[in-house]
């Protein structure tokens, strides 16, 4: 059965404001934070000063100053707000994974299963309530079957905090005001105005006949013309302002109560979106005593990264991305994430993977919860080690390569940043500039990992057609080198290149390369590329290169060589480097 937990900080803008403010923001008199709003200048969060004179949250603040004399305002600083609330709702990761913000000042948890690591529920919600109020954080704490019902104990409980036992959320909801719904205030004035002023009233009355009274009483109210906004405000005094809560139309106020009725009793599930996708699998660990030293966090994180990969293998599975989530003591937490080129499930690997990121992490006043999850995951088989692998014999091979290399590219990656590492990809096309390109390395070798296409080339026993042999570096774009002595037929005897003149001794050719008529159909511009035929020659010192000739369109196509093809406008390229004999 699923357990939530829900967090009201009443006065948390306040609050937070006197953490950056102190000397202005105090609780010797009234103060409210104040915006610009639709009506003019209305409140958007009161102390507990102000709270007890009156003040409530929407109220003008010139009617607010007619009331309480010598009331201070400050402007209100709600994204500042809405951001930190969010940041303590990430730290809350420390007692569930999934858990998010819940309006303007509320969090919700879901700690299904998570009871038994405090030591029961009442341990973990008095561990809560004792930590934020340790930040400085007023905090009203409910804990129940469904989110809604956690909801009403926290703001409505009166206690630090309150806990719904499992299966009684229908005793323990009874005796509350039906304000605790989250309802909008047409509704609840309609409720009112029937007598039905607690929860527990619209248990045993038909549904059909709910639905007959409120449209009953909301046509009179019509009919009347009149309306009041004091039971919105009341709600808004109280804290329960849910930005979901819409008025409901005249003909569907009846089935707004109902649903708000479900999703409390646990009838009708209530979505919820968590702050970040919980991992897939998880360990975590807690120490009495915070970790202060880098050393004293590496190998308790080892520890995790081991567990993480008996975790794993037990599943048959390999993690892809991993997540470190580090809670610190004073309500803060880090992230370290990272990731793998292929299924991994090496705790060694991803403990060198984490290692490199521990010198962005503070440990500020101490570590005290760690937790390691693996947030994508793929299946992974078994594999068995070549006879004698250890004994020096047959070790490494195809698979032992794959591996190092792919440890190799997620060190670089996790160090440099998945764009800064590149791969070359071969491409379908003769022309060699064309031939490769530039990706990720990552993602080359994921999908080489996807498919087994090397390992098929070898089993088909080498019966593919052998590749021309090419030069092991190519340059960026052909450079124009300069012949200066020729045979009768057209080939080169020398050729400057880079101001550098260089004696032919060997030369092996051509292979021509005709241009890709088919890339500039549809263009504007048709200019016809011109094609190539290349040579393979060696200089006298012994220096190798990859030159070519290019043809002109008339030529290519006649297939004309040597001589007939040379003209005064003959142009010669060197292309790439073989190293010397």
């Amino acid at each position: 059965m699923k357990r939530f937990v829900s967090l009201w900080l009443p006065y948390w803008p306040v609050e937070r404001m006197r953490g950056v403010r102190l000397k202005l923001v105090t609780e010797d008199h009234p103060l409210v934070l104040v915006t610009s709003g639709g009506r003019g200048i209305e409140i958007t969060a009161v102390n507990r000063r102000a709270e007890a004179d009156g003040l409530w949250v929407g109220q003008a603040l010139a009617d607010a100053r007619a009331m309480v004399s010598g009331l201070q305002s400050l402007p209100a600083q709600q994204l500042e707000d809405a951001a930190a609330l969010e940041r303590l709702a990430f730290w809350c990761g420390r007692y569930g994974p999934q858990r998010n913000v819940h309006g303007d000042t509320g969090i919700w948890i879901d700690v299904t299963g998570v009871g038994h690591l405090f030591g029961g529920e009442a341990e973990l919600m008095g561990d809560v309530v004792r930590r934020f109020e340790g930040f400085g954080v007023t905090v009203r704490a409910g804990m129940a079957d469904t989110f809604a019902a956690a909801v009403a104990l926290a703001r409505f409980g009166g206690r630090r905090f309150s806990i719904a036992e499992a299966g009684e959320l229908r005793n323990v909801l009874a005796p509350f005001p039906v304000d605790a719904l989250r309802l909008d205030a047409q509704s609840l004035l309609l409720l009112k105005r029937l007598g039905l002023r607690h929860v527990g009233q619209l248990y045993d009355i038909p549904r059909a006949s709910l639905e007959r009274r409120f449209n009953d009483a909301n046509s009179r109210r019509n009919k009347n013309g009149r309306g009041s906004s004091k039971g919105g405000a009341g709600r808004r005094r109280c804290g329960l302002a849910d930005p979901a809560a819409r008025p409901a139309k005249s003909d569907n106020l009846a089935a707004a109560v109902l649903l708000r009725l479900d999703q409390a009793l646990g009838a009708v599930a209530e979505p919820l979106a968590p702050l970040a996708e919980p991992p897939v699998l998880t360990v975590r660990q807690s120490w009495a005593e915070p970790l202060i030293s880098a050393e004293g966090l590496a190998a308790e994180v080892r520890v995790l990264a081991m567990r993480l990969a008996r975790q794993l293998e037990a599943q048959g599975l390999g993690c892809r991305s991993v997540r470190l989530s580090l809670y610190r003591a004073d309500g803060t937490a880090a992230d370290v994430r990272v990731g793998t080129s292929m299924a991994c499930r090496d705790g060694e690997h991803l403990m060198r993977l984490i290692s490199e990121k521990f010198a962005s992490v503070d440990a500020g006043f101490g570590i005290d919860v760690a937790e390691l999850g693996a947030d994508l995951v793929e299946p992974m088989a078994g594999t068995q080690q070549r006879f004698g692998a250890g004994l020096g014999v047959g070790q490494g091979g195809d698979e032992a390569d794959d591996k190092a290399l792919a440890e190799l590219v997620d060190r670089l990656v996790n160090r440099l940043g998945a764009g800064q590492v590149q791969m070359l990809q071969a491409r379908e096309s003769h022309i060699p500039e064309r031939a490769e390109c530039h990706l990720p390395a990552r993602e080359q070798l994921s999908s080489r990992a996807g498919s087994d296409g090397s390992r098929l080339e070898k089993m088909a026993g080498g019966r593919r057609a052998p590749a021309p042999l090419r030069p092991f570096l190519l340059l960026a774009s052909p450079e124009q080198i300069h012949v200066t002595e020729q045979e009768p037929c057209g080939m080169p005897v020398a050729f400057v290149w880079r101001r550098v003149g260089h004696r032919i001794s060997h030369l092996e050719g051509p292979e021509r390369i005709a241009p890709e008529w088919w890339r500039m159909i549809g263009r504007r511009q048709r200019r016809q590329e011109s094609g190539r035929d290349y040579y393979r020659v060696e200089a006298m010192g012994g220096e190798r290169y990859w030159i070519f000739r290019e043809l002109a369109a008339e030529d290519a196509e006649a297939g004309a060589f040597g001589a007939e093809a040379a003209g005064a406008l003959e142009r010669w390229f060197l292309h790439g480097l073989y190293g010397v004999r």
